[in-house]
């Protein structure tokens, strides 16, 4: 296994530990209810070393997505899926974290609606790759991002031509910040049936 520093691995640690933090709470908490105080107490660090490492909390959830996505990209990298499976799992993935998946996604909304411009990025140590998915880190995985991981997948379906990757992706990402919203006016809990149907559309719609 690669050799990480002392310096690396603690801050990775802390990084994880103030995510695994911002999620536990979110259980039973709305993001505008929790507060950095909160997350450094229950960590046991300070403010100042949480904004060494986070613009604001919000950006907490972007930590997250780069995980989701590291999980996503190894489940390409092990072809675990293909085509149209692939994009059913990668939705039904959003769905199955042990915080709901609909909490998180209406506080990622609520965040990014508030953004007046691009969301600083995250820098990521190898360590922190490792801790996201060590099986992925040892096998040298490639991080991808939501329309690369759309592609992979659009790719394998034979009935969608090559023209229509970008158009399906813009489709897609509609499709998985919408129905967030739309669960949540309708005090719904289970986004899974409503994902469903509208990928059933989306890919149907899309067909050569």
């Amino acid at each position: 296994m690669e050799h990480f520093g002392v310096r690396e691995k603690k801050a990775a640690l802390l990084k994880v530990s103030i995510l695994e933090e911002m999620l536990r709470l979110l259980e039973y908490k709305n993001l505008n209810d929790i507060t950095v105080d909160e997350l450094c107490t229950n960590v046991n660090t300070t403010k100042v070393t949480f904004f060494n490492y986070f613009h604001y909390k919000e950006q907490v959830l972007d930590y997250f997505v780069r995980k989701w996505l590291y999980d996503r990209s190894f489940d390409t990298h092990c072809k675990r899926y293909s085509g149209e499976e692939g994009l059913y799992h990668v939705f039904q993935s959003i769905c199955e974290d042990f915080v709901p998946g609909k909490k998180i996604m209406v506080s990622l909304i609520h965040y990014y609606s508030k953004l007046t411009e691009k969301p600083a990025d995250i820098e990521l140590s190898s360590y922190e790759y490792y801790l996201f998915n060590a099986k992925a880190f040892e096998q040298k995985v490639k991080p991808l991002n939501l329309q690369e991981v759309f592609t992979y997948y659009l790719s394998e379906i034979p009935s969608i031509h090559s023209s229509r990757y970008t158009d399906v992706v813009v489709q897609l990402l509609a499709l998985m910040y919408g129905v967030p919203i739309q669960t949540h006016i309708m005090e719904l809990n289970d986004m899974y049936p409503f994902y469903q149907r509208g990928l059933y559309s989306i890919l149907r719609g899309n067909c050569t």
